[in-house]
């Protein structure tokens, strides 16, 4: 009676447990969801993609399953399952970073011109709000699209500096808050504007033109930077399907993880060191 009654308890015990588990974990991923979605959303606003978010939360969900799923089945080892669930994890995260670095890439491009073509309605007679609007006429792009979004909370009641400040909030880069800075400066102080987005414009040419060139130059030492820290997993990952039996050891022994963690570190390290002796700053 008392072995029954000690069974019992455990079973019951370890029920609860499974069940607190369960619903913890739930709880997480229903939280998880809800934060992507709402990420998801305000950074695809941010940066005039307009899809759905549910479609995008499906595919990320199916993604998460099935990728290590698949691996799992292909009999990779479990360090491998486990990573490409974390590279699915942080999959969209990248991929909206990507997104905006190149929008901003394409703003800093297309800045210049657009300096230009306002500062040229400024000296043909137009207040700085009604040459921006004419360049957003004639521009199309994310520039326009962060201009015409600026000229509407101008609309709606919004001041000039607080619309200028959203909009370096937006796009975030160096360029632009030159700009700003530029055009709150002369409209808070006097000046010549148009002289100084004039200047200004040609002022970034120049460092695009240099920018362009140092990236030419360092070129070949970036590429050389990826494929050097690539390859050690590449031969791994091309032994593990050509010699399983042989490479099975390195995941299933002490010795092994300790040269894969050093492996990775030293790659690491040395992937920052080439990083930093390629990336030249103006």
């Amino acid at each position: 009676m008392t072995l029954l009654l000690i069974l019992a308890i455990f079973m019951l015990s370890a029920g609860l447990i499974v069940f607190s588990m369960l619903d913890a974990g739930s709880q997480a991923w229903l939280r998880h969801t809800k934060e992507f979605s709402e990420s998801a959303a305000q950074t695809m606003q941010r940066l005039f993609v307009f899809r759905d978010v549910r479609n995008l939360l499906g595919v990320y969900v199916v993604a998460m399953l099935l990728v290590p799923l698949s691996l799992y089945v292909l009999d990779f080892a479990w360090v491998f399952v486990l990573l490409s669930f974390v590279i699915v994890f942080q999959f969209p995260k990248l991929y909206f970073k990507l997104l905006e670095r190149k929008r901003a890439q394409a703003i800093n491009v297309a800045l210049p011109d657009a300096l230009g073509q306002i500062s040229g309605a400024m000296r043909a007679g137009s207040t700085f709000v009604s040459a921006v609007q004419s360049m957003v006429q004639e521009h199309n792009g994310p520039i326009s699209q962060e201009f015409s979004l600026m000229l509407r909370e101008i609309r709606l009641g919004a001041r000039l500096e607080e619309a200028m400040d959203n909009l370096g909030e937006r796009v975030q880069t160096e360029e632009m808050d030159l700009v700003i800075c530029a055009a709150l400066i002369a409209q808070e102080l006097g000046g010549n504007l148009a002289e100084i987005l004039s200047r200004l414009s040609d002022n970034l040419r120049q460092k695009m033109a240099m920018e362009g060139k140092i990236k030419s130059l360092t070129a070949q030492g970036v590429l050389q930077g990826y494929v050097v820290t690539a390859l050690p997993f590449i031969i791994l990952l091309a032994l593990l399907i050509i010699e399983p039996e042989a490479t099975q050891p390195i995941f299933s022994g002490l010795l092994g993880w300790i040269f894969l963690t050093m492996i990775c570190f030293l790659q690491l390290v040395g992937g920052i060191v080439i990083r930093k002796i390629v990336s030249i700053d103006i």
